[in-house]
């Protein structure tokens, strides 16, 4: 298929768009950051969206473009409603004129996260936040313009290599760094999600014509505190100290409100027999031997 892709510099599409190609599909990928094999595309700006999209001709539009940083969506709500909202608007709109399947990539953080077992496709979202509420939104606006469109909301991301800014990223950069002492929070639960594994099970959902909205996590829950013991533990670094703290220590750089627990079964993947993704943990090693540090770290 000719696929579209946007936000293709993130650090989610460093795996998905080589899966594709992999796969034999013709893949333009864009960007606001252009350069390194990716194409100009504000999704912001519907002329210019639809200009490059109806030159293009898609089979699918893979929309990734967001703003993903939770504390600056939340001090800057305009900003977030505008990329993640409008630009998914944009997305769907384009979509439904061209006749063109959309896939989009939501999040955990749709939910309110008191609920103690782990959200499914079935449960109502309830974003705490400005981020979670601006992805909701992009998730609506294509339910309600789109005939043929895959929801799939993905967890705590993992991989990226240098694209890479989340947790992981932050951990080994600290012990990177010399650091002898690292803190991570115990009262907040997720799933992660690795990007690889994530990219192959997309992969293959778009070429079942099962529509609809999905999870995509990696298998069992963990606290931050639990993602950074398991890092120390791949590294062999019995010499740096781990500290339990809750969130409360972390306030002053990460203020926005994030839900208790973000954990997601992929329901619908295991109702049809086609979960594959791997659990947190080996996908964690997958990742850090894939960097090939374990020495250097």
């Amino acid at each position: 298929m000719k696929i579209l892709v946007t936000g293709a510099a993130g650090m989610l599409a460093e795996s998905l768009v080589p899966e594709l190609r992999k796969k034999g599909h013709n893949v333009l990928a864009t960007d606001i950051n252009a350069g390194a094999g990716c194409s100009f595309l504000d999704v912001r700006n519907y002329e210019k969206f639809l200009q490059i999209a109806s030159a293009f001709k898609p089979d699918f539009i893979f929309h990734l473009a967001a703003e993903t940083d939770v504390d600056k969506c939340q001090i800057q709500p305009d900003y977030a409603f505008e990329n993640n909202a409008i630009g998914t608007y944009n997305a769907a709109l384009i979509a439904k004129k061209l006749k063109t399947k959309l896939l989009y990539v939501s999040t955990a953080g749709v939910f309110d996260g008191k609920k103690a077992e782990p959200y499914t496709e079935l449960d109502k979202p309830n974003p705490i936040n400005i981020y979670g509420a601006s992805k909701l939104a992009g998730e609506e606006y294509i339910k309600d313009l789109v005939d043929d469109f895959y929801i799939v909301r993905a967890g705590w991301m993992v991989g990226g290599g240098e694209k890479d800014k989340k947790f992981v990223h932050k951990i080994l950069e600290q012990i990177k760094s010399g650091a002898k002492h690292i803190y991570a929070v115990t009262d907040k639960f997720g799933t992660p999600t690795y990007a690889p594994a994530f990219s192959e099970m997309v992969t293959t959902l778009i070429e079942t014509d099962f529509f609809g909205l999905y999870h995509i996590a990696c298998k069992n829950k963990a606290s931050r505190f639990d993602v950074a013991k398991e890092i120390l533990e791949i590294l062999g670094r019995t010499d740096i100290e781990l500290h339990p703290v809750d969130s409360s220590y972390f306030n002053k750089d990460y203020f926005a409100p994030r839900p208790a627990s973000e954990v997601m079964r992929n329901y619908m993947l295991e109702l049809r027999k086609m979960d594959k993704m791997p659990t947190w943990q080996d996908a964690l090693k997958d990742y850090i031997y894939s960097l090939h540090i374990v020495d250097r770290y």
